[in-house]
């Protein structure tokens, strides 16, 4: 059995998911779903540094949906950030769970989903393949 650090545990994580979204969103475009969560991954974590962890939660949740493009984006990192914070991600219940932690418990996911999303922001700009800004 091999000992993995939180940080190769969090780097294989992030390579997956972001992996995923390469593998099963075809629309290339800067404005298609890829193109958007890319900017979104570039832009999460300014967002919980200036706003916290619960607004730029609940910004993403208010902004969600199946559609194509940000509302998509949008699912997609709820999805990835409850991956990183528990063990069966579920956003329904990653709000509550932020809703509800003590105020230690909130530093503590915060400190976790920053640390984590940093390889989330390298893979989204190695991994998905869209197309250049002109």
């Amino acid at each position: 059995m091999t000992v993995r650090t939180r940080a190769q545990e969090d780097m294989a994580l992030a390579l997956k998911l972001v992996s995923e979204v390469e593998q099963t969103i075809k629309d290339e475009s800067r404005t298609g779903t890829k193109g958007r969560y890319q900017s979104l991954c570039q832009e999460f974590p300014v967002m919980v540094r200036t706003a916290g962890l619960c607004q730029a939660i609940a910004f993403s949740y208010a902004k969600k949906g199946e559609e194509e493009g940000l509302p998509r984006a949008h699912q997609l990192l709820l999805n990835h950030v409850a991956a990183i914070l528990q063990p069966q991600p579920n956003v329904d219940a990653l709000m509550k769970e932020i809703q509800d932690a003590s105020a230690t418990e909130y530093m503590h996911m915060t400190r976790r989903v920053l640390d984590a999303w940093v390889y989330f922001k390298r893979f989204s700009k190695s991994v998905l393949s869209v197309e250049a800004q002109t």
